[in-house]
């Protein structure tokens, strides 16, 4: 598993942390993972923390995210995302056109105010 979660004081903000090359099998456990912490929770906020991503072992990887991303895209109020890599910005401008959450990149330099923005929606 090349995926964890990230515990961040107080029940209104999910954290996740992606590492390497992720599966379609990794997507299909944050899926699982999602539905248990979303359930009855509103509408919560995400800090994804991508630092050390690498992306998609595969065509089956990225289809399995961008499901996720479609089925989620209205069940959380904000997500921000943590990385250096500049396709991962360039991703996170292209998400943000499809969801319903505020979206919003941080440098990894800036941990604690991705944070602090996620706790504030």
């Amino acid at each position: 598993m090349m995926w964890k979660e990230v515990k961040i004081e107080g029940d209104r903000v999910l954290g996740l942390e992606c590492a390497g090359k992720l599966t379609e099998e990794d997507f299909r456990g944050i899926g699982t993972w999602l539905d248990e912490k979303l359930a009855g929770r509103g509408k919560p906020a995400l800090v994804l923390f991508l630092g050390r991503f690498e992306g998609y072992e595969n065509a089956s990887a990225l289809w399995q995210d961008m499901k996720i991303d479609a089925k989620r895209s209205d069940d959380l109020s904000r997500v921000a995302m943590v990385a250096d890599q500049a396709w991962i910005k360039w991703g996170a401008s292209a998400a943000d056109l499809a969801t319903g959450a505020k979206l919003k990149w941080f440098d990894t330099s800036e941990r604690d105010a991705a944070i602090a923005w996620a706790r504030d929606g």
